[in-house]
C-alpha cells in the first residue's frame, strides 16, 4: 500500500531574534509572509515550499549554537541571486560554483543567526523536465 500524497513542505527554524530573521526572510530574500501567528511567521519559498521562522523563547525546539541544517533554495538565475545578495549587505561564504559531482552550481552564506542558506541552480535538472 502506498502512503497517502503530501501536498508541501514547511521547514521550521528557531531565532533568538525572530524580528531581524523576519527582515531578512522577507525584505532581503523578498519571500511572501503567509502565516503570521504571535510567536512565529512562515514565508513562502516557492509554490509548495515555505520556511517558518519561530520564536525561539515560545517555540517547540530552542535556538543552539550549531545550526545542523541547510536551508536550499532552487532558483533559475545564480548569479542574479549572487548579485542582489552583495547588494544587499549580504556576506557570502562560498560564491557561485560548480561542483564535480553533478551539474548545477551553488552558493553559500548565513542567515543572522548563522542557519547555511544555499541556492542552487540546476545545470541539468536530476528530475523532471530540463
Amino acid at each position: 500500500m502506498s502512503p497517502p500524497d503530501s501536498e508541501g513542505l514547511i521547514t521550521f527554524t528557531y531565532y533568538d531574534d525572530l524580528e531581524k530573521a523576519c527582515q531578512f526572510y522577507g525584505e532581503v530574500m523578498g519571500f511572501e509572509e503567509v502565516i503570521d501567528v504571535d510567536f512565529a511567521k512562515v514565508y513562502k519559498v516557492a509554490e509548495n515550499a515555505h520556511i517558518g521562522l519561530v520564536d525561539g523563547k515560545r517555540g517547540s525546539l530552542k535556538p543552539s549554537e550549531d545550526k545542523p541544517v541547510m536551508i536550499t533554495v532552487i532558483v533559475d538565475d545564480i548569479d542574479a541571486w549572487h548579485r542582489h545578495l552583495v547588494e544587499n549587505g549580504v556576506e557570502i561564504d562560498q560564491p557561485p560554483k560548480e561542483p564535480a559531482y553533478l551539474r548545477m552550481r551553488t552558493l553559500l552564506f548565513r542567515d543572522p543567526e548563522g542557519y547555511v542558506v544555499e541556492m542552487l541552480e540546476f545545470l541539468e535538472k536530476p528530475y523532471g523536465q530540463g
